[in-house]
């Protein structure tokens, strides 16, 4: 009985809780998303072409503890994908890019920077997006699909991460098919 209490509940706040963020995020602060065309992906952030460059828009909900009190923080990530020469650019290139800028905080990072808007309770989108794409412009960055990312960037990193677990990886016991494995903290 419990179980199928349990089941019900988890299955309904799934439900309602799911269905009330699409309805949000459906509501008048993202028209100019809508407008140009960005999709809601099933995972619920938009994504989309803009100017040439790949965008992604994370709506982000957390809950602070302020006073003894909980309280709800939402604020909006906004990432684009982004390349660059090579040749002219050292590796510590984009960390030196990283900082705070008139539009907010851009974080530069393996070919995408994420962008959090001053403006992050109510942002215009427009305004930060072509400040975003006015950086890249001054910084000589050009634009990169999600899929060449993925194929390129995407695979590199999917790789260091994998030798980086196998290096923190200790093998318990193995018999036949069962393996156990313990796998250090980074």
């Amino acid at each position: 009985m419990i179980f199928i209490f349990c089941g019900v509940g988890f299955l309904s706040e799934e439900y309602y809780l799911r269905k009330k963020k699409i309805k949000e995020l459906q509501s008048v602060k993202y028209n100019f998303l809508d407008k140009n065309n960005f999709k809601l992906n099933p995972d619920l952030f938009f994504e989309g072409v803009y100017k040439s460059f790949y965008f992604k828009i994370y709506n982000i909900s957390e809950t602070v503890k302020v006073d003894k009190k909980n309280r709800k923080l939402q604020y909006e990530i906004i990432e684009a994908f982004y390349d660059y020469d090579q040749k002219l650019n050292d590796n510590d290139f984009e960390d030196k890019l990283s900082g705070d800028y008139y539009v907010g905080n851009v974080t530069f990072e393996n070919h995408h920077a994420f962008l959090i808007p001053k403006d992050w309770e109510n942002p215009n989108f427009e305004e930060n997006m072509d400040a975003l794409i006015e950086i890249f412009h001054w910084s000589k960055l050009y634009p990169l699909t999600a899929e060449k990312w993925e194929n390129t960037i995407g695979k590199e990193l999917e790789k260091k991460q994998l030798e980086n677990e196998k290096l923190r990886t200790r093998q318990i016991l193995k018999i036949g098919k069962l393996d156990i494995k313990y796998i250090k903290n980074e």
